[in-house]
């Protein structure tokens, strides 16, 4: 970097964090600590080279297989067989060819996977060995069976840096909805993927809805309007004052879009009830200040199979301790909203969830375990924008003509995240000479790292978007 770039540490950071306001935080003395640890675990490898193609999961070079929690008092044999996974998923299992069961045991770390295979063998395996279908191999496409509290998030951040990652959460009546419809190929659909919705809540500047919506929703939008397959007119684009639950739900109704876009800030209401909370977490939250969690409540009901990406605080659940815990002055709103949400554990949004589990499910909802914030979006010392790469995996990859998988389109995000943490690392080592400078580099590259793990995606890694009728 240049010597003409003025490195600015952060005094005050803004979130998407709602609870009856936007949380802030000035950031603490002792956010030079946290800027400096190292505590940070880094991928083990880029994802791989484009020599085979990573599109196909049935592909035996790429795969698909289960993550379920290690258990105790089943036998291994019938670990081996996944005879303690719910019923769906054992159905899921067999349609895919008998595909291989992993367990997450917390001994291993959130980087290694143990493979019990039936005739009692144990590999206990890393994301450095072989791939595909193997008895010691890794498949790319992983679908986590579980809680977060069963398999924690810091599970999943580690595994979609080495594979196409994705996560089911639901109760016996949610999987057997999700893997019939999933199975079918969501047979029946009317998901239309010519009528895309992107619905962004806008409270102006200096709030961080107004930068989310410059760097993200209309840039999307932007690629959708110059783009003639599809159309973006009319209730495709709902901003401002349009930026209702109750637009969000008639669009739906009217567009039937095979893929959703949301922008906006995401519950927190009430701070210190985390019961109360846990209801409404990570919800949607208006224009006017009304708040989607259940899509219920409005008659909301996207079409089986779409696929949905909403950037709000907690939109896909919270943790059990923020990652960037330390970072804010005591008592600061953003402060005390990271020690609420720590409090109700660590736990998927209701949202997602309602959505997955519906009788007509959706198909793959990406969202946020954390807040985001105004800082990850745009690097303070260039004032460069760090959401190309939502862009590029919404839309350069997911609407590709052959239809990636999104598990697939998600790596184009993922894969900065080494180069953030390898800058990271250098400028620790630089701090010597560099001195606040690098420390205040050194802060911005964890800060995004971390900002851009704790996105993930809920439903199936395969899931894609369909191929355009004609």
């Amino acid at each position: 970097m240049g010597d003409h770039i003025e490195e600015v540490w952060p005094e005050e950071v803004l979130s998407n964090a709602w609870h009856g306001e936007a949380a802030v935080g000035k950031v603490a003395d002792s956010a030079a600590k946290w800027g400096a640890k190292r505590d940070t675990e880094f991928p083990s490898r880029p994802l791989a080279a484009e020599e085979i193609d990573y599109t196909n999961w049935r592909d035996g070079r790429v795969g698909w297989g289960v993550v379920l929690p290690f258990r105790d008092g089943w036998s291994r044999d019938d670990l081996a067989i996944g005879a303690d996974a719910p019923e769906p998923i054992r159905q899921l299992i067999a349609a895919r060819d008998n595909a291989p069961i992993f367990r997450y045991v917390p001994s291993l770390g959130s980087g290694v996977l143990r493979r019990i295979l039936p005739d009692g063998k144990e590999s206990d395996l890393s994301f450095d060995g072989a791939r595909g279908i193997g008895p010691i191999a890794v498949p790319w496409y992983l679908l986590i069976v579980g809680s977060p509290k069963e398999i924690p998030w810091g599970v999943q951040y580690q595994l979609q840096t080495n594979a196409f990652v994705g996560r089911l959460d639901l109760d016996a009546t949610g999987l057997e909805n999700y893997v019939s419809a999933l199975l079918s190929d969501w047979g029946g659909s009317d998901r239309n993927v010519a009528t895309p919705v992107v619905w962004t809540v806008d409270k102006g500047h200096p709030d961080i809805t107004r930068l989310m919506r410059k760097t993200i929703t209309d840039r999307i939008v932007d690629c959708f309007r110059v783009d003639k397959e599809f159309d973006i007119s009319g209730s495709g684009y709902l901003t401002d004052g349009s930026a209702s639950v109750k637009a969000l739900a008639d669009a739906l109704g009217e567009r039937r879009p095979a893929f959703v876009v949301t922008s906006s800030h995401g519950s927190t209401s009430p701070l210190e009830n985390a019961a109360e909370m846990a209801k409404q977490l990570g919800g949607l939250v208006d224009q006017q200040g009304a708040v989607l969690a259940n899509p219920s409540a409005y008659a909301l009901a996207p079409p089986a199979g779409s696929i949905w990406y909403s950037h709000a605080c907690c939109s896909a659940g919270c943790n059990d301790r923020s990652a960037f815990d330390g970072i804010f002055e005591a008592g600061s709103t953003l402060d005390v909203v990271l020690k609420d949400i720590a409090n109700i554990g660590a736990l998927t949004a209701p949202l997602p969830r309602a959505l997955l589990g519906a009788k007509r499910p959706i198909g793959a909802f990406v969202g946020h375990v954390e807040p985001t914030f105004d800082r990850t979006l745009r690097w303070p010392s260039t004032g460069q924008v760090t959401a190309h790469d939502i862009v590029g995996a919404l839309y350069n990859k997911l609407h590709l003509a052959k239809r990636p998988p999104i598990g697939y389109a998600m790596k184009t995000y993922y894969q900065g995240v080494a180069g953030l943490l390898l800058q990271y690392s250098q400028d620790l080592d630089a701090l010597a000479n560099l001195g606040k400078k690098g420390l205040s580099r050194a802060f911005d590259a964890r800060f995004i790292a971390l900002d851009r793990l704790a996105m993930v995606l809920l439903g199936d890694p395969t899931v894609r978007l369909p191929l355009p009728s004609n």
